[in-house]
């Protein structure tokens, strides 16, 4: 016996295409059902994420990242993509998080150099609380 389709209608206006669970409905259409298929759908979807691929990817191999090994790290990940064994989107996660990894980098190195410009010139960071009104002078 073949499965009944749903009678529900798209948003565009079209019969649904998928098997009915209950009352001659999907588990979207089926107004009973509709919340555990929203829940579910965003579950998956964050499951799926590109970034959480990638941050699993990393996490299972268990290493530690250092700034320097960025460039190897992207190198094997342009290497896996071409190969097939990770998809584009978590190579695409991967550039994300090193482009933001070296943008942090970045801006720790300047906030390190900064302190070490106000120690040399006498000034305590934390007496600073904005900068003075140079139209004043």
């Amino acid at each position: 016996m073949p499965r009944q389709r749903c009678t529900g209608t798209t948003r565009a206006g079209d019969p649904c295409r998928s098997f009915a669970v209950a009352d001659s409905l999907c588990q979207s259409h089926h107004p009973q059902r509709r919340q555990a298929h929203l829940e579910a759908t965003r579950k998956g979807g964050e499951a799926r994420s590109a970034v959480r691929r990638a941050a699993r990817l990393w996490a299972s191999r268990g290493q530690e990242i250092e700034q320097g090994d960025l460039p190897a790290i992207l190198r094997a990940t342009m290497l896996d993509v071409r190969t097939g064994v990770i998809e584009p989107a978590v190579a695409q996660a991967i550039a994300s998080l090193a482009k933001t990894s070296v943008a942090l980098a970045t801006d720790l190195e300047i906030e390190d150099r900064l302190a070490a410009l106000e120690h040399a010139a006498g000034i305590e960071a934390d007496n600073v609380t904005s900068f003075p009104d140079r139209r004043r002078a």
